[in-house]
């Protein structure tokens, strides 16, 4: 799936792919699968509670799903750098919507 978004004054391209999640663990050394877990008990009902999120996570799936769709974007920080500000509750649901959609279109294909 692959998305634009906007961040702060930026267009953003995201994207996730079946490498989505390999990816993410060679880039931060952790399974994607079980940080989302953590990311879904601080996002829930459309409520997001920021105190039970660690934010380091959400800036590493988002910038897992830029690279993916820009391979030339710069490393996570100074990618984030890039950004003056940084609207975390309107992107949050964005984001939720596209690694929901392959963590179910995986799911789907596993049950067939």
């Amino acid at each position: 799936m692959e998305k634009c978004i906007k961040i702060a004054d930026k267009l953003v391209a995201l994207k996730t792919t079946g490498a989505t999640l390999l990816r993410y663990k060679m880039q931060f050394g952790k399974d994607l699968l079980t940080e989302l877990i953590k990311l879904e008990d601080a996002y829930k009902k459309g409520e997001f509670k920021t105190d039970k999120v660690d934010f380091e996570l959400f800036f590493n799936i988002l910038w897992i799903m830029a690279k993916t769709a820009n391979p030339d974007i710069k490393p996570p920080v100074e990618w984030l750098d890039e950004f003056e500000e940084f609207p975390v509750l309107e992107i949050l649901p964005k984001v939720i919507e596209m690694l929901s959609n392959l963590i179910g279109t995986a799911k789907k294909k596993l049950q067939k």
